[in-house]
Order: C-alpha cells, then structure tokens, then sequence
C-alpha cells in the first residue's frame, strides 16, 4: 500500500471517515492524522502488523470508491477555484460599497468551504 499524502488522507476522512467502523476510523486517525507506524498502532490494538496494514488499505479502497461515486473532494476543489476566480474578478472591478459586501460574501463561502 503506498501512503496517501497528508493532504489527501485527511480530506478523505473529513469527507467519507463518518462511513467506516470505529475500528477503521481509529486506525486511519492514528497512522494518518496522529502519524503512528503500522508497528504502535497493532501493539496498542493488539493485532499484527499485517492487520493493520489490510485495515488501512481496505479503507483507503472503500474512500476512493466513495470519492470516484460522489465526488466531494473534486467538488469542493471546483468551488475553491471559482471562489479565487471570483475574489479576482472583484478585486480588478471598479471600488465602491458593493465591493466589501462581495469580498465579505466571498470571504464567509471560502471559510465554509475549509482549506
């Protein structure tokens, strides 16, 4: 199994980690987020190396399988992008007030949109 990067691993499990075992989810949290070797994370849930190696690899099939089917990472990519297209589009406008309440509207849809 290659390790995603971190940028990946973590949107997966913001996305889709809701959608797997308690088991899977601490694995994926533990080796991806809190960044435990294969080898700590099978000592503290008394399991082989092996196993640990397969739940990780199962649930970064099952992400990618949910991310191909609803696509929410590619989604939000698209809105941040349109979102900087926008931000841009306003900054080369003419000033006036209408401009801080689009920058403030941008601003607020870029901050719900996360990183």
């Amino acid at each position: 199994m290659e390790r995603l990067n971190r940028e990946r691993a973590n949107l997966l499990y913001d996305f889709y980690g809701g959608m797997l075992t308690d088991h899977q989810r601490d694995v994926w949290r533990l080796y991806y987020l809190e960044d435990w070797s294969l080898m700590e994370i099978a000592e503290a849930k008394h399991v082989s190396r092996a196993a640990i190696h397969d739940v990780l690899e199962r649930s970064q099939k099952l992400f990618e399988e949910w991310e191909s089917k609803l696509s929410l990472i590619v989604q939000m990519n698209y809105r941040q992008q349109q979102l900087k297209v926008l931000w841009d589009l306003v900054h080369e406008a003419p000033e006036g007030s209408w401009r801080l309440q689009a920058e403030k509207i941008i601003e607020d849809l870029a901050a719900e949109e996360g990183p």
